[in-house]
């Protein structure tokens, strides 16, 4: 099985999780709310806790919670950041909030929340408290990405979204019953999640004028003179060789490390493929 099929299954449970989960929402607005904020998802996020939860030995069925709860919030974040941003568009449909309104939006949200860390709450105290403790990062990047400046660009990036991937991998060890290494699987986390906002802001750089940048975006932008190749590439190369050097540390089956070994290429890839400028790097 190679990462792709690999995704493509675990995105099938997934789906499946979320819809069950919002099914059971009692309040019918609030479950046709959480339904579209939730709708259509890549899942990536979540298959990473069945990833590395997998790759650890643990049961896949232990992986169900964190792999949804990662999606609840990640789907969570996408509908507030576009409710800051004025985005109108999301997945190829109508953002949530020009839908339903940025009120209403807030408020499910809100519900959402708390909903996911309750669910995290089964694997444990304390990994409840890590994940509270990256929800809290996601907000300080948040507004490091509207109001930071190029000098805090990596901060900003590991804060707004490499937290949302320190979670899946984080939630593995506690899934998989593998605690001694959370700070591995946290650092692994991180990487790639630099590596993923790194390439999504090359992609704004590559496509959008200067003046129409924004965020972090326009931080990279900035912090190389408008010259993004080659420090991209560079970069890509550095996080790279850190990521496989750190996982080369952690004790998974070996049939899955070529799958592990291959994310940061399949998150690279997968984001030139998708913006038409695929083999503009690499």
């Amino acid at each position: 099985m190679d990462l792709i099929e690999f995704w493509e299954r675990s995105k099938v449970t997934i789906d499946s999780l979320v819809t069950k989960f919002v099914d059971d929402v009692k309040d019918w607005e609030v479950m046709e709310m959480s339904k579209y904020i939730m709708k259509d998802g890549k899942r990536f996020r979540g298959t990473l806790v069945f990833l590395f939860n997998d790759a650890l030995g643990g049961e896949e069925k232990n992986a169900y919670q964190g792999a949804l709860a990662t999606e609840i919030l990640h789907s969570a974040s996408l509908a507030l950041d576009d409710i800051v941003d004025y985005d109108l568009t999301r997945r190829g449909m109508a953002s949530a909030w020009a839908v339903y309104s940025n009120r209403r939006v807030i408020f499910v949200s809100n519900f959402l929340i708390p909903t996911a860390l309750k669910i995290i709450s089964s694997y444990g105290k304390e990994a409840l408290n890590i994940s509270i403790e990256l929800w809290k990062d996601t907000a300080i990047g948040a507004l490091k990405d509207i109001y930071g400046d190029k000098r805090e660009y990596f901060k900003t990036v590991e804060l707004k979204t490499a937290s949302l991937f320190k979670l899946p991998a984080m939630l593995a060890s506690f899934s998989s019953g593998k605690k001694d290494l959370i700070e591995k699987l946290l650092d692994a986390g991180r990487i790639l999640g630099i590596i993923y906002q790194l390439v999504d802001d090359y992609v704004d750089c590559v496509k959008l004028d200067p003046e129409k940048l924004v965020g972090s975006a326009k931080q990279l932008f900035e912090l190389t003179n408008g010259k993004v190749d080659p420090f991209v590439v560079n970069k890509y190369a550095e996080l790279k060789s850190e990521y496989l050097k750190l996982i080369s540390l952690i004790p998974f089956f070996n049939e899955y490390n070529e799958l592990i070994m291959a994310l940061p290429d399949f998150l690279t890839m997968g984001l030139l493929a998708e913006s038409g400028i695929k083999n503009k790097l690499f």
